[in-house]
């Protein structure tokens, strides 16, 4: 059976391997999905709140699941972050479907039927991130548990520990939050508590409103709300300049 000491140091391994052309962070995305035998992972951390920042995605089938639960707010990955426990979805299933009506749906539209695991990234007690896996085919057998947990407590180690990781994803910024294009979904969620009086999850949950009735990203609408494009209070019309 392989130890948590021996994941991290095949996991380290693996990063090392992947050679130097590419970013830290995609390298290790890269080296999770060979560890994982996958067709595709994903590394996001926060991933239900509005500093939601991907670390990396391995390919266009899990970058368009991600953007789909960004949006949407439920999914395998969702129902991990905010639970703290490894999720199996079977999309194209009926399970699948009950548990998560819209994103099931417009995953299995976009990419097809596919198993998805996600799981928990710690930190210490909290809950750092979701590393979400994925295969194509809803009849995939899902890989051992205990290896996915120590794979992605492994994954939290190495962004804690890797200074270059830490700078390549802004985790070295002066007050400890996430820089880059997701800080734009935060500065809108709270242009919008202020100008229309409402909590975080509402500000956050009107956003996703938006962006999946426009179908475009969160990011896009956050900076429509920045440049004052749209009115959201006003069921989302572009203002007129």
């Amino acid at each position: 059976m392989t130890t948590p000491a021996e994941l991290t140091s095949r996991l380290a391994r693996a990063v090392a391997d992947a050679g130097s052309g590419t970013r830290p962070a995609q390298r290790l995305g890269e080296a999770c999905r060979l560890v994982l035998g996958a067709d595709g992972v994903a590394v996001v951390l926060a991933a239900t709140l509005p500093q939601r920042l991907t670390v990396c995605v391995t390919d266009d089938v899990i970058a368009r699941v991600e953007g789909l639960q960004d949006v949407l707010g439920e999914g395998p990955g969702a129902d991990a972050y905010r639970y703290g426990r490894t999720v199996v979805g079977r999309i194209g299933s009926d399970d699948a479907a009950a548990a998560w009506p819209l994103f099931a749906e417009a995953a299995l539209h976009a990419a097809g039927p596919l198993t998805v695991v996600a799981v928990p990234v710690p930190a210490g007690t909290d809950v750092l991130g979701v590393l979400t896996a994925y295969w194509m085919g809803t009849g995939h057998p899902v890989p051992d548990a205990e290896l996915t947990t120590h794979l992605a407590a492994a994954a939290g180690t190495t962004l804690l520990r890797d200074p270059g990781l830490g700078h390549d994803l802004g985790l070295d910024a002066p007050d400890g939050a996430p820089t880059g294009v997701r800080a734009e979904v935060h500065r809108a969620t709270g242009v919008l508590m202020a100008r229309l009086r409402l909590s975080p999850d509402d500000a956050l949950a009107l956003l996703r409103a938006r962006a999946y009735a426009s179908g475009v990203t969160l990011d896009e609408v956050a900076r429509q709300v920045l440049d004052n494009v749209v009115g959201l209070a006003s069921g989302g019309r572009p203002r007129r300049r």
